[in-house]
């Protein structure tokens, strides 16, 4: 992952526990990182689910989610 991936990565693992809903953990790695774009996000997501997809499953389905959810919204 780039700089910028690794760091949205890193937000996205720290977050990702506090919220239920995708929406609520998008807005707030969104807040947390204004200069990325969805993109980013989605993909730093789906980088982290493949990383956590072992160890911890709450966590990939909810990025997962979250990821499928956002991938086609502007």
């Amino acid at each position: 992952m780039s700089g910028k991936s690794e760091s949205i990565g890193e937000t996205l693992r720290r977050l990702v526990h506090h919220y239920s809903e995708p929406q609520g953990l998008f807005q707030a790695v969104r807040a947390a990182h204004p200069e990325a774009g969805k993109r980013d996000i989605v993909l730093a997501a789906l980088s982290v689910m493949i990383d956590q997809s072992q160890t911890d499953l709450v966590a990939s389905r909810l990025l997962h989610q979250m990821a499928m959810e956002r991938r086609g919204h502007r």
